[in-house]
């Protein structure tokens, strides 16, 4: 939408529900946390965004840049990034007014949602003199161009902006962007996401706040473009409301995300009067009991920001002070229940979860393992394995209704709400898919008075699970349990052979310079898949010292192609910072990454991986070097620090560079902190046999552990060693580990491009999961790694280190 004078708004919807029945119904189901003191922070704590649109010529008004900047987490331009504004002449493009605020949004550390790329009410005149193939022409380059422009600074495209006709038809509108052709829309989404593949896309539109002809012909063409693959990520509901909501308001999100796409409130804004706090409230609790309402923006900042003229629709009064509506909307979020609780850790259980085993059953649909194997007092940890025996799945939801009095209070690897005794699960976004045969886990923590008894009936995206439901065990009561989620979306079969064989890449990914970074190298990658996307961390030596990057793509053909971002523009800071490894760490619900600094080994954590600037300030693992590294290191430094837990405790490796392998250790619960315990957990005379750059890893469907280290040869070139383990703490068993037999040397890799290196150098295998398990699937193994020019030579920080993407050959899969 617009706030300038010429934007005419269609009536707004009308509403049947009593505001006070839905808000009493809402708040029994939301419990109390701690309260944060700003929308954004206390969004966040949800996983949300609370953002605003602003104008640029409004961000010299301090008042309103200090609301803006202490408020709100995700920043949408108002008209600075639409046709008129982005193209006023055909193919002569001006982003000044839109890099003003997207410069503003990125240096105060917030997202950025662009609107619109194409809209029918303001688009430039030369536009609007073309029709038919002409103006379809320069639409599609108007969608690319600027998409590709702003590649890497935009969150989230409005792609399209209201092009659904008001009234019952549930019809698009007419205009003559329509008129090039009722597949205008779709081609407006291939090109977006072809221009900038990171970006996430969405149709936005106004009328659509309860379920009508309108929001309903909306649905249809979502449920339509995501059935035949078109490239839509989310719908914008943009809720300019009146004195009144819909009854059916929560309804309607719930049905855009069931199909499988993000639901976002793009505009809200809502008419003075008694009810105004009550609609707000109404609105953010609806979005909060919808797991893929993901963020809610309000549009402008204080009442005479708004193009509501009059209406003074919005959370600040024109003195910029805070209202009834604002206190009600940060009560509702911060009522939410939280997506982590970093600061409170999980008790650590004193035995194992065992895996349930389902029984095969006569069913085509699917079956379900439940199992409950820790009890203790009123409270119950399960896990739920679902085996799909129907056609492949895109998209999951499981009900069931418990038969006892229980409740659940905390889930993993699974979007888990409950009504009463109905519970419905729905897939994250790691675990969607589910190939026929194959099968998916989730667990979750819960609460219980009298008896426990399992389910007995599923029912998945609708359909009753016939296959058998594998009974609860009895449990061995325990006084801490805690969840361990490692999710697998299938148990691989096969095992590691005893020689490797691989195939390598050209450099794929290689530095980039900006006005502040000159580079020489990019390397110690680390690399996980989440939410459709590629997420590399590596390190790069520019200007005299060690800094960290973030790239993202949704295929490795983009990888040399992709954004960079320079994480110390992130909370992570300037300084010696090198060496990461990214994770999940699935009981807090936080992404963290894992360093090395002057300090010995150092994190950072995020609940939004695909933000590179929301990392936070480091923190140090240890308070000091631990007496054995100290009496060990001799010459050698204190690098490269990875991390591993299993059922119960989590495990803190580092190496030396002087032949020695450390290990301290601490309580799944107790994580990031009390790590202690400090051995060599391997050692080697020859320093060089055992140099730095250790990974461990669980290996899927085995009792088995898999460690991956890196040496250098005789002759001077960097390879990898390998052992395996039946648990972390050993003993270590040889596997592929001499420079005749290695685990990855120049020696056992094949280059179809041409051998652009002889060192096999830092890496990390690409994993089975996201979490803090490691997980690898033993089934044709990959492994991102550095490597260099043969005859490149010189001081070793300033060598061209370049990443390369190793592929197994020899898989016994």
């Amino acid at each position: 939408m617009t706030t300038t004078p010429r934007r005419a708004r269609r009536a707004l919807v009308a509403a049947t529900l009593s505001v006070a029945t839905a808000l009493a119904a809402l708040s029994a189901a939301l419990p109390a946390q701690a309260a944060a003191s700003t929308l954004g922070a206390a969004a966040a704590q949800s996983g949300r965004y609370f953002g605003t649109a602003i104008a640029a010529n409004k961000l010299s008004d301090s008042t309103y840049a200090t609301i803006a900047n202490r408020e709100f987490t995700m920043i949408t331009a108002e008209n600075e990034m639409k046709w008129d504004a982005t193209e006023p002449s055909q193919n002569s493009f001006s982003y000044g007014r839109g890099d003003q605020i997207a410069t503003w949004a990125r240096n105060n550390g917030k997202q950025v949602r662009g609107h619109a790329l194409l809209w029918h009410a303001q688009m430039p005149g030369w536009a609007q003199n073309l029709s038919g193939t002409a103006l379809r022409t320069a639409a599609i380059n108007h969608v690319t161009k600027v998409a590709t422009y702003y590649r890497g600074k935009i969150h989230t495209w409005d792609v399209v902006n209201e092009a659904f006709a008001d009234g019952g038809s549930g019809g698009r509108r007419d205009s003559s962007l329509q008129r090039t052709g009722n597949d205008w829309i779709e081609a407006a989404f291939r090109a977006a996401r072809a221009a900038d593949p990171n970006a996430k896309l969405c149709y936005n539109d106004y009328n659509t706040d309860g379920i009508n002809a309108k929001s309903t012909g909306i649905y249809a063409m979502v449920r339509d473009f995501k059935s035949r693959g078109v490239p839509i990520d989310c719908v914008g509901l943009q809720s300019h409301l009146g004195t009144t909501i819909p009854s059916d308001y929560q309804a309607n999100i719930q049905r855009f995300a069931d199909l499988g796409v993000d639901v976002q409130i793009t505009e809200l804004d809502v008419e003075q009067g008694g009810n105004q706090a009550n609609i707000y409230q109404t609105v953010t609790r609806a979005c909060l009991a919808v797991a893929r309402c993901t963020g809610i923006t309000v549009w402008g900042v204080r009442d005479n920001d708004s193009w509501r003229t009059g209406a003074n629709p919005l959370l600040f009064d024109s003195s910029g002070n805070k209202k009834v509506a604002y206190t009600s909307v940060l009560n509702a979020l911060n009522a939410a229940t939280p997506t982590q609780n970093p600061t409170t850790p999980n008790p650590t259980p004193t035995t194992s979860t065992p895996t349930p085993t389902p029984t095969s059953g006569p069913g085509t649909g699917c079956s379900i393992a439940y199992a409950a194997p820790s009890q203790w007092g009123s409270g119950f940890t399960a896990g739920v394995r679902i085996t799909n025996l129907g056609p492949a799945l895109n998209g999951w939801t499981l009900t069931w209704a418990f038969p006892g009095n229980q409740t659940v209070t905390q889930a993993w690897s699974a979007a888990v709400t409950q009504s009463g005794t109905q519970v419905t699960a729905r897939n994250v976004d790691y675990n969607a898919q589910i190939a026929s045969g194959a099968t998916v886990e989730f667990g979750f923590n819960g609460s219980y008075s009298g008896s426990n008894p399992a389910p007995t009936s599923f029912r998945l995206n609708g359909t009753l699970c016939n296959g058998s439901v594998g009974p609860t065990p009895t449990p061995t009561p325990t006084t801490n349990p805690t969840p361990t989620p490692t999710p697998t979306a299938t148990t691989p079969t096969g095992t590691l052979p005893s020689t490797f064989r691989w195939s390598s890449t050209g450099a794929i990914i290689g530095p980039k310079p900006d006005s502040t970074h000159n580079p020489a190298s990019v390397k110690d990658p680390s690399v996980v898949y989440a939410d459709g996307k590629w997420h590399v961390f590596a390190s790069i030596f520019a200007n005299g010292g060690y800094t960290m990057v973030y790239t993202s793509f949704s295929d490795w053909s983009q990888a040399s192609s992709a954004t960079q971002f320079y994480l110390d523009r992130s909370g992570i800071g300037t300084g010696y910072r090198a060496a990461p490894q990214v994770f999940f760490f699935a009981p807090q619900n936080l992404w963290y990454l894992v360093y090395q600094t002057g300090a010995g080994g150092s994190y950072s954590t995020t609940s939004d991986i695909s933000n590179p600037s929301s990392w936070s300030a480091p923190k140090n693992f240890y308070s000091s070097q631990p007496q054995i590294i100290r009496d060990n290191i001799g010459n050698g430094y204190w690098v490269d620090f990875w991390t591993v837990c299993d059922t119960a405790r989590c495990y803190l490796f580092s190496s030396d560079d002087n032949g020695h392998l450390y290990r301290s250790e601490t309580s799944l619960g107790s994580f990031p902190n009390g790590f202690t315990n400090t051995v060599i957990a391997m050692q080697d005379s020859d320093r060089y046999r055992l140099f730095e750059a250790a990974n461990i890893y669980k290996i899927a469907g085995q009792n088995s552990w898999l460690m991956v280290h890196e040496a250098i040869g005789t002759d001077g070139r960097r390879y990898f060693r390998s052992w395996t383990a039946p648990s972390i703490t050993g003993s270590w068993t040889a596997l592929a580990d001499t420079e005749s037999n290695p685990f990855a040397r120049a020696s056992n890799v094949t280059f179809p491009a041409g051998a652009w290196t002889r060192d096999i150098s830092h890496g990390e295998m690409v994993r089975a999961g996201t979490d803090q398990g490691m997980e690898i699937s033993p089934c044709n193994l990959r492994y991102l790694y550095q490597g260099i020019d043969p005859n490149a030579s010189g001081d070793y920080n300033t060598l061209p280190w370049r990443l390369g993407l190793l592929t197994q050959t020899n898989s016994t899969c």
